[in-house]
């Protein structure tokens, strides 16, 4: 899921204001744990406000991890570029330590600005934002990029969506230098009906754990709107 997650999914593109949960199965390497994920986003006459909380569930008396990221997009008026926003976001949450007495480790604190606009390539529709990002503790700039896609295929029955982020960050172990960091996560699902979707998700990311090491790690899911 995440670095969620998640984030900032599809629902940029929905027409009408909606709740979502999700439930996935991780089956990536070590990763045998459910996560819940859920979702509401609302458009409104001056943009839109999107949230979200990952809670993954790897430990045998609850939950591991929580995180969330709120997001907020105000339209810009213009006659250059369509659908051009203002764009502010907050991410924050917390790990789960393991032993005897488990305590809550905070996940570095991130606040993000800039501005998005949507890319048309044929039919297909990419909503792109280009971000300054404060993170807690880190030196000097760092900034994200990130791209959310929705499409729906086969009279709606088939849905490929999800985001790509790419954001620099202190290194590991190493404050005084940085990495850039890597995640995509493309759902796959189909539409049972209006409501509810099974499906996957495939976690691909570099640099997002300690180690570095390029990962992919599948799940299955079900979708609940509402």
């Amino acid at each position: 899921m995440k670095k969620a997650l998640f984030m900032l999914v599809c629902f940029f593109v929905m027409k009408a204001h909606a709740q979502e949960l999700q439930l996935h199965y991780d089956f990536g390497k070590d990763r045998q744990y459910a996560t819940a994920t859920f979702e509401i986003f609302k458009p409104d006459n001056l943009g839109s406000t999107f949230m979200f909380t990952d809670i993954d569930f790897n430990r045998p008396d609850g939950a591991s991890l929580v995180y969330f990221e709120i997001a907020r997009k105000f339209n810009i008026k213009n006659k250059t570029i369509n659908g051009l926003n203002f764009h502010i976001e907050y991410n924050d949450g917390f790990l789960i330590s393991d032993g005897d007495a488990p305590v809550g480790i905070p996940i570095q604190q991130a606040a993000l600005t800039g501005i998005g606009f949507p890319i048309k390539i044929g039919d297909f529709t990419l909503h792109t934002s280009y971000l300054y990002k404060w993170i807690k503790g880190s030196n000097g700039l760092d900034g994200q990029f990130t791209a959310v896609w929705f499409q729906n295929f086969a009279h709606d029955r088939i849905t490929f969506r999800g985001f790509l982020d790419f954001w620099s960050a202190p290194k590991f172990g190493k404050k005084d230098k940085k990495q850039g960091i890597f995640i995509t996560e493309p759902q796959l699902l189909y539409n049972i009906n209006k409501n509810f979707s099974i499906g996957t998700e495939i976690e691909i990311s570099k640099n997002f754990v300690p180690s570095g090491d390029f990962t992919v790690n599948p799940t299955a899911m079900i979708r609940w709107v509402w």
